[in-house]
Formats: structure tokens, sequence, C-alpha cells
């Protein structure tokens, strides 16, 4: 099966999935890379995808919501689940297989779904602050929304967390080489931009750098508009 054609076959298993599913999703991004999307997207993508080898026709199904607060550098897992972590249910899909719409919609209504409305943006925030006031080596990687979420939910100022971030990223970014370096560096970019524009306009101009952020990532992804079926 050619990379093609599974995808061909992929957006075909999303198409069937989309009616299936509670409130309003669209079809977004290319080739085996597309997901469905929960409308609207605002600042946290509720979203279904594929996981798998481009050429072979199994893979997974995944399931969960990406902040778009932070900086999209990939698809994070930490609020999300595989079909394969599920106890019950299909442990993959064969997209050559007729039997492929049904094994995705059981997993996505089984398990991804609850984990999708598990993460809801008023928790992602709540999780973020209070991730952030926890002793600096017991912090997990949820702090890292909390600049952003700051600025959106304008609940306080975004530059003591942003400022450590972009010092963590940097610090990190001369430990590594090549493609994590870079990533590394254009993270702490971000988070030390948030804090200029914090400082040129606060709150408002804060808030149009993340919008700018966030669509520049999205079409970059090509998830910036709904595609035909």
């Amino acid at each position: 099966m050619s990379s093609a054609d599974k995808a061909r076959r992929w957006r075909q298993v999303l198409t069937e999935l989309r009616p299936d599913l509670p409130g309003e999703w669209s079809l977004r991004g290319a080739g085996l890379d597309t997901v469905l999307a929960r409308e609207p997207l605002d600042w946290a993508l509720a979203w279904i995808g594929w996981s798998g080898s481009p050429t072979r026709p199994v893979g997974w199904v995944a399931a969960g919501v990406q902040p778009l607060v932070t900086p999209f550098t990939s698809w994070i897992m930490t609020y999300g689940v595989r079909m394969d972590e599920v106890r019950s249910g299909p442990r993959t899909v064969d997209l050559s297989a007729d039997e492929a719409v049904d094994q995705a919609r059981r997993f996505v209504v089984d398990a991804g779904l609850e984990k999708i409305d598990g993460w809801p943006a008023a928790r992602l925030a709540d999780v973020a602050e209070r991730d952030f006031a926890q002793d600096p080596h017991r912090r997990r990687t949820h702090w890292h929304q909390l600049p952003g979420w700051r600025v959106v939910n304008g609940t306080g100022s975004p530059v003591e967390p942003a400022t450590a971030l972009a010092r963590l990223c940097h610090d990190r970014a001369a430990e590594s080489s090549g493609t994590g370096a870079r990533q590394l560096a254009e993270q702490a970019a971000f988070y030390e931009g948030l804090v200029r524009a914090w400082h040129d306009g606060e709150r408002d101009a804060a808030l149009r750098f993340l919008t700018e952020q966030r669509d520049r990532a999205l079409a970059a992804r090509k998830l910036d508009r709904a595609v035909t079926p």
C-alpha cells in the first residue's frame, strides 16, 4: 500500500467517522498528517490523528489535545492517548482492511473522546499554574503553557515563567546539537518575544504576538483551514 493510497484511505476513515462525533469537527492537514479537529480550535486543538509507518498499512489512531499557547514544534501526547495504550478495544488499525473505520470508531468513541474531554482549556491553565507553583525540581512540563494561558485568560503577567522558560531552553540548547538545539533555540525566542510584547503593550500586545505565532504554526502544518472530505 503506497503512501498516497494510505493517505487517501485515512482521509476516507476520518470522513466516515466525523458524523459519529458529538459537536462540530473538521478535516485539517494533508496526507497521513490529516486530523479531525474539533471546532472552534481557539487555544487548544482537540484532534484525532494517525501514527505509523508511511508505507505499511497497519498503524495506530490517537486522540488528544494540543495546547496552542506554546511553540508548536511537534504533536505532543501529554494530553492524549494512542489506541495501543487502551486495555480494551482494537490495538491497531489496518487501513487496507474493510473494518478500518469500525476499529477507528471503537477507539475514538470508547477512549479517545474521554481523553479529549478530560483536558478542557480551563484545566490546562489550572494545571499549568499548579505545576509552576511547585519546587522547580519537581515540576513537569505543564508549566510550559503558563505564560500563554496567563495572557489568553488575562490572569497575570507572563514575564516570570516566560523568562524562566527562555533560560531553560537556552541551557538545554547548549547541551544539544542539530535539530534538537535548533528547536530549543526557537522555543527560547518564542518566550523572549512574548516578554518583549508584554513590555511593549502588556496583554493586548502579548495576545497579538501569541495569535500570530499560533496562526503561523497552524499554517505551516496546513491546519489553518478545513479541507473538503
